[in-house]
């Protein structure tokens, strides 16, 4: 009796969450038109300042169609706009419609444009309780959040926006427009592109993981190279890029690294690549320009992954992966040949039996 009248207290997570984002300033059809030039059909006459799903939908909100399984939520909406495609445009007749070719993709332009308004309005400013070195230098307006240290002859760039409980190591440099959310750390000497997102727990150059026996133990190899990191490299929350024993560990322009990622020291991640959650990189490891990486993909050290390769999840990567190759499996391989591999062995139970069988039969004979 207790745990029903509980269960029935508490609130409908689902509809208790927030499902609609409702920005600050109004797009009016011209204003949408300048971001994302494509054919009006319907009302122009709308003012329209919220993203949401189509059940959630009013008349200023924006709203997107591209799979036949939405139309029917999408049609029944209130949505004061509805970004499609030519394929539902005669089938939303009558709705004010945005016809693009890719309607997710513009939907999230739309978003992207409003976040960016409102980010202009956010104040730049350093709590008083944040650690800052006097020797640190800035380059225009800078945002420091509470209980973050800043060490010795680092660089701040203009718009830079540090989070709380963050910590930046001594001669360390962020380029401008890079944010760090809360608790990330990056260590000394670390280069940091422009526009940069780092999430929550993110660990930039901490010790590589290098060791060799010698008289019986294990001995810590001194890691003395730094990380650098170019422009528009996003990286999700608890992933980890290790410095370099020498030289540096290196990510590419415009990369997208996932949550619980771990890269290895001395590795070179290309441009534009996607490594997908819990990936394992071993040091050393070359990642060539639009290489995807499925989730929980390992590679060994000292090995290259051509750009543009794909290699699917879970896979194990033993050996150099060609350009434009797709890979899978452990140990990864061309991903036709792995996929006849499993589809055989769902057959091997009949095979041994057969196989038994002629033995069988040959002995008795």
């Amino acid at each position: 009796m207790v745990l029903a009248m509980d269960l029935a207290l508490k609130p409908n997570l689902r509809n208790s969450s927030l499902k609609m984002k409702v920005f600050s300033q109004s797009l009016d059809h011209e204003a949408i038109l300048k971001i994302i030039p494509a054919l009006w059909q319907g009302d122009k006459n709308i003012e329209l300042n919220k993203v949401c799903e189509p059940q959630e939908a009013d008349d200023k909100s924006i709203i997107f169609c591209e799979q036949e399984r939405l139309l029917d939520a999408v049609q029944a909406s209130a949505a004061g706009l509805i970004i499609t495609n030519s394929t539902f445009q005669e089938r939303l007749k009558g709705r004010p419609l945005l016809i693009v070719e890719k309607p997710y993709f513009s939907f999230m332009v739309l978003v992207d444009h409003w976040l960016k308004l409102e980010s202009k309005d956010e104040e730049y400013r350093i709590h008083p309780t944040a650690v800052i070195d006097p020797s640190v230098r800035f380059e225009g307006d800078v945002s420091i959040g509470a209980y973050t240290s800043i060490a010795a002859n680092t660089f701040l760039g203009n718009g830079v926006r540090i989070a709380e409980g963050c910590s930046v190591g001594e001669n360390v440099n962020i380029a401008s427009g890079t944010r760090l959310h809360p608790r990330v750390t990056i260590y000394e000497s670390s280069k940091i592109g422009k526009n940069c997102i780092f999430h929550s727990g993110v660990v930039i150059g901490a010790d590589g993981f290098g060791y060799q026996v010698y008289q019986g133990r294990q001995q810590k190899i001194p890691q003395v190279g730094n990380v650098v990191i170019g422009d528009e490299v996003e990286i999700g929350p608890n992933s980890t890029i290790d410095r370099a024993t020498l030289g540096s560990t290196v990510i590419g322009n415009g990369t997208k690294i996932d949550n619980l990622v771990q890269v290895g020291h001395n590795c070179v991640i290309g441009q534009h690549s996607i490594l997908c959650a819990q990936v394992g990189l071993a040091g050393s490891t070359t990642v060539g320009d639009f290489v995807y990486l499925a989730g929980q993909v390992g590679a060994a050290g000292h090995i290259t992954i051509g750009s543009g390769a794909m290699v699917g999840a879970q896979s194990g990567i033993a050996a150099d992966v060609p350009e434009k190759a797709r890979y899978f499996g452990t140990p990864a391989t061309d991903a036709m040949q792995a996929k006849r591999v499993i589809v055989a062995q769902k057959h091997l139970p009949e095979m041994l039996r057969a196989y038994q069988k002629t033995l069988k039969d040959k002995n008795n004979d």
